[in-house]
């Protein structure tokens, strides 16, 4: 397990169930007085490539993409949208993900505070907080079920909103991010 200090991930029990909407509010919230470095990372699992379009059929065995503005409306504009000094975008056949991340680690600003979209990731990272949302409209995939119970902090998602989650309770103290009780 790897610690990263100044990381939020955030995962999610299901796609499209708020990962970037909820990123996007942290990293407003924060980006005017610290850095934040947004990063997304598509795990792609056996059998599941045809839910990441072209990229699903990967050549290697992962890609890392740099401040990646699609102007499709993707997590990576979204994050530099809403205020990230730079965004990474891993695509990674799941078996590599560690590999991606060792090549990713050296490449980021080591006084940046970290917003990532993965569930993937905390199955071999541990970062300041991890919060997972629950989509109350969906089943739970895999990866979600295999890190549900690593959550710090769990928000519900009904498909439209967050309910009962107040984005105060996210802070930063001490270089660190935190979760208000």
């Amino acid at each position: 397990m790897v610690r990263i200090e100044r990381m939020i991930i955030i995962g999610a029990t299901a796609r499209n169930s708020g990962k970037t909407e909820l990123a996007s509010c942290i990293i407003k919230k924060f980006s005017e007085k610290e850095k934040i470095t947004g990063i997304k990372i598509s795990t792609i699992h056996e059998g599941d490539s045809s839910f990441h379009g072209n990229i699903g059929k990967l050549n290697d065995n992962f890609i890392i993409e740099k401040n990646s503005a699609t102007g499709k409306n993707k997590s990576t504009d979204r994050m530099l949208t809403a205020g990230v000094q730079e965004t990474f975008w891993i695509h990674t056949k799941a078996e590599y993900i560690n590999d991606a991340l060792q090549k990713l680690l050296p490449m980021l600003d080591k006084n940046s505070f970290l917003v990532c979209e993965s569930n993937s990731l905390r199955k071999i990272a541990e970062p300041d907080i991890f919060i997972m949302i629950t989509n109350l409209n969906k089943e739970i995939k895999n990866t979600a079920s295999e890190v549900l119970k690593l959550a710090d902090l769990t928000v519900d998602f009904n498909g439209k909103e967050f309910i009962g989650f107040d984005i105060s309770r996210i802070e930063i103290e001490n270089k660190k991010w935190k979760i208000k009780k």
